[in-house]
């Protein structure tokens, strides 16, 4: 039965208790108090019909638990980690049962107003619904999942949740020989190979982190193949390897630029990928060239597979797109692509 006590200053004091539940809240009238507890008492009879219990855990406690039992089964990468980490510095003090969701939309406000944009917002609160998800589905615990998916809309209404927004930023062949010629320049000599990277992301439409982790072990010069070890995927961050052709399709040929490479590492472009990261833009600013990202390169290899006549399967086995509406995003196909490639049927 519930428990309403009129409280200093017409406030009304509620206290739900049942089956091991409580919950308390004070309101400013008691016909609120009154609904809030009747509507409390029918969500305890139906967390009790479907065997949840009750916790006095924290965030911090579902969180430990979770990377604890859940690493193992999905191997997740750094960047999940390090999310929840600053979950739980963040909102681990809370205890779970009682997180509502002015604490989580509060919280990834203060994200959004620092560093984070929305893509960020966005994954960071999909962990957090994650382990709520588990604690409620797999271990059976009262959790709010329902608030913190109240607080994810509410972030996504307001923008400070969301998908990344496309680009059909192209990059021009003046622009690609330009950055090349920048870093050729003996002026700007550097240990890295740079020129010869910016050659490979348009050879091969390669993320830089996968350009910059293949291992010569890896190649095979009679077939003119490379494999990509654990390649991004929505769900199998480790073990995702993949074979992946070395083409010479998009006005570099991704082969000839790994065969002239020295052999002074086991990988065939020993550069950390924050360095290459950190150097483009050095190259764009000093070119003067506007809103060129190191990424572009990709989306150029992309679309100019499209214009050179692959299919949609085989530039996904290069790319390593798993969805095709994700894969569609990066292609970027003008009318004079489609003029050149009906002049290469009607030559062929």
């Amino acid at each position: 039965m519930a428990t309403i006590l009129e409280r200093p200053g017409r406030r009304f004091r509620a206290e739900v208790r049942r089956g091991g539940h409580k919950a308390v809240k004070t309101f400013s009238s008691r016909q609120l108090a009154d609904t809030w507890a009747k509507a409390e008492e029918a969500r305890i009879e139906q967390i009790a019909a479907t065997g949840v219990i009750p916790t006095k855990a924290t965030v911090a406690d579902l969180i430990d638990r979770y990377i604890e039992e859940e690493r193992p089964k999905k191997q997740w990468g750094k960047t999940k980690t390090a999310d929840l980490k600053r979950l739980r510095a963040a909102l681990g003090a809370h205890r779970a049962s009682t997180l509502t969701k002015a604490h989580i939309v509060n919280y990834f406000k203060g994200r959004a107003n620092g560093t984070a944009g929305p893509v960020v917002v966005a994954s960071e609160s999909g962990y957090l619904i994650g382990v709520l998800k588990t604690a409620r589905d797999l271990w059976s615990l009262d959790v709010p999942v329902d608030a913190a998916q109240a607080a994810i809309r509410t972030l996504r209404a307001n923008d400070l949740a969301g998908k990344s927004k496309e680009r059909d930023r192209r990059v021009t062949d003046a622009e690609i020989n330009a950055l090349i010629g920048f870093y050729e320049d003996g002026n700007k000599a550097t240990d890295i190979p740079m020129a010869d990277i910016i050659r490979f992301c348009v050879a091969t439409g390669m993320r830089i982190s996968e350009v910059c982790r293949l291992e010569w072990a890896d190649l095979d010069s009679k077939a003119h193949t490379v494999v990509i070890r654990d390649r991004k995927h929505p769900t199998d961050k480790i073990g995702n390897d993949q074979t992946v052709p070395l083409l010479n399709a998009t006005g570099f040929d991704a082969f000839a630029i790994v065969k002239r490479q020295p052999r002074t590492d086991d990988r065939i472009f020993p550069v950390n990928p924050k360095t290459v990261v950190t150097y483009f833009p050095r190259a764009v600013r000093a070119l003067g060239f506007v809103d060129l990202h190191l990424h572009d390169l990709r989306h150029e290899a992309i679309s100019r597979l499209f214009a050179a006549g692959f299919r949609i399967t085989d530039v996904q086995l290069i790319s390593g797109h798993r969805d095709l509406k994700m894969l569609s995003r990066y292609t970027h196909i003008t009318a004079s692509d489609v003029h050149a490639q009906a002049h290469r049927l009607k030559a062929a």
